[in-house]
């Protein structure tokens, strides 16, 4: 195994989070090339065109420049660019870079162009630049894809952003197309050290054992804990000392959470202190969000590529595996909240006796009525969040639907007129019950958020008896047409300060738990109308 020493440290000061940052805006450039498939894939460079260019760039510097350089130097030279395929790998980021810089949208004959100018460049050529602004560019990028790439040891090819991203699943080929997975789309979505956490959190819980070069151990985890500062002299380094990937000790340090030492004689590391703080956050034996979510994810794809390479599918395994980690994570988020809400309950209780008799006390008892019943709501949340994350652990069963309807319209604490209208008994659907009552509740609430006063909720038999048919309907303001698909998607709200989050959960408990359909229609005379159907047990598929 190969020490880490002076000549290895890279990203400090400019470059640190450069790759972090590198592959956020590569992964965007894949999301917004399935968004918009017209758009072309992000270029990745063979390495034979690389190798290839080098030598043709390295013989005409040969011709021009080198002409009285000594045969030692000329060798030199040949070795740096060529040393563990460093010029591959030069090239690799270079080419990402451009792609989130002027050659957005690029073609591959515009990204193999620049390289090879940026190549030129290294090698003290003048190449054809057709701009300065570009040549100032791509000098600043080329300075920064040298530095990335500078490793005593040789090849890092987790510096190879689609490499990595493959890796690590937060990609996955579909066809001929590359397109991000929940994984990635989670990266994504997050900023700064959130989004450093999230990839540490995704590569220890895919991690083969702490000599895997792409993903962090919970072994290098604890090692790093227990020893935050190791300095040893080269001339008694042992790898005994330390029997983990020195390339993921590389990557730690490209995210700014460790140091290498600048001494070149001298073996090591330092964590610094957002380093610490990450990996003591990985470390937790409770887990965090972040920890329970990338293992139920990674789980997933990891069941998504068996499936592909078998061309079987395994929906019991799948759904059993990411269900228990999904129900632990809401535990997890539930305990959390409750622990958090207790003392500071119990605080603002001792405060309102404190003020009784006071001048302070006309203001408390104003917003009082607002303050109890919200910390009422977020406690009964928490406690149906702890009921119903212990039905990911069940398999689905067979459920009275009528009855269901009628618990979620006396569920609802409501001045909300509610009508249900239709047979008393009809053939039971199959799902998670709760879960069921718990997305109509939302639906219902919706409705009362949207200025409603009445709803009918009507249900009928299917004419071929394998569906039931439900319509909901409000005489509230309605949904403009533009808007009936989008209400669905988790965070969009029609409504000042509203989260997004209800409309989001009535669809997936429809669609993918009961395996039915949902849409929000035309509603003649006005209001909102939203329309379900779900298939009978019998004919559900599980």
């Amino acid at each position: 195994m190969e020490p880490s020493i002076g000549s290895a440290i890279l990203l400090d000061g400019p470059y640190a989070m450069s790759f972090v940052e590198d592959l956020k805006s590569y992964l965007l450039r894949l999301r917004h090339v399935t968004e918009s498939p017209l758009q072309p894939e992000p270029v990745s460079l063979d390495p034979a065109w690389v190798r290839s260019m080098f030598i043709q760039l390295f013989e005409k510097w040969e011709r021009e420049r080198a002409a009285s350089l000594p045969n030692r130097e000329l060798a030199q030279m040949f070795r740096m660019w060529t040393a563990h395929d460093r010029g591959v790998r030069f090239a690799d980021v270079l080419a990402v870079s451009l792609q989130t810089s002027f050659l957005r949208g690029g073609t591959r004959e515009d990204v193999e162009q620049y390289v090879g100018f940026a190549m030129g460049l290294r090698l003290g050529l003048s190449p054809p630049v057709p701009s300065k602004a570009r040549m100032f560019e791509l000098e600043r990028l080329a300075d920064l894809a040298w530095a990335r790439t500078e490793s005593f040891s040789g090849a890092d090819t987790w510096m190879s952003l689609p490499d990595y991203a493959l890796e690590i699943r937060a990609v996955r080929r579909v066809m001929d197309r590359l397109v991000l997975t929940p994984i990635g789309n989670v990266f994504v979505s997050l900023s700064g050290r959130d989004a450093v956490q999230w990839l540490l959190s995704i590569e220890v819980a895919q991690s083969t054992g702490p000599l895997d070069e792409w993903r962090l151990s919970t072994e290098t985890v604890a090692a790093l804990l227990t020893q935050p500062v190791m300095h040893v002299p080269i001339d008694v380094w042992s790898d005994s000392e330390f029997p983990h990937a020195w390339a993921t000790m590389r990557r730690l340090n490209a995210m700014g959470l460790l140091r290498l030492p600048e001494d070149d004689f001298i073996v090591g590391y330092e964590l610094t202190d957002s380093g610490l703080n990450a990996l003591q956050a990985l470390d937790s034996s409770t887990g965090t969000p972040f920890s329970v979510l990338a293992t139920t994810l990674s789980q997933d794809e990891a069941l998504a590529a068996l499936d592909s390479t078998t061309g079987k599918t395994l929906p019991e395994a799948s759904l059993h595996s990411s269900a228990q980690a999904a129900a632990r994570q809401a535990r997890l988020v539930a305990h959390e909240i409750r622990n958090a809400l207790i003392p500071a309950q119990f605080a603002l209780n001792s405060l309102y006796e404190s003020l009784v008799g006071s001048t302070a006390e006309a203001e408390v008892t104003r917003f009082r009525p607002r303050i109890d019943p919200g910390i009422s709501r977020v406690f009964k949340f928490v406690t149906d969040l702890l009921k119903t994350s212990e039905l990911a652990t069940r398999p689905p069963e067979s459920f009275n639907f009528v009855r269901a309807v009628l618990d979620a319209q006396v569920a609802l604490t409501t001045s909300l007129e509610i009508q249900v209208i239709g047979p008393t008994e009809l053939p039971p659907v199959l799902g998670y019950r709760e879960r069921f009552v718990l997305a109509l509740v939302n639906l219902l609430r919706n409705a009362e958020q949207a200025s409603a006063r009445h709803v009918e909720i009507e249900l009928k038999l299917e004419e071929d008896g394998q569906n039931i048919l439900v319509t909901v309907d409000d005489d509230g303001p309605g949904v403009p047409e533009e808007h009936r698909e989008r209400i669905f998607q988790r965070g969009v709200s029609l409504r000042p300060g509203g989260t997004g989050e209800g409309l989001a959960l009535v669809k997936e408990v429809i669609e993918f738990e009961l395996r039915g359909k949902i849409a929000c229609v035309e509603r003649p005379g006005g209001g909102a109308r939203f329309r379900m159907r779900v298939p009978l047990a019998e004919r559900s598929g599980r």
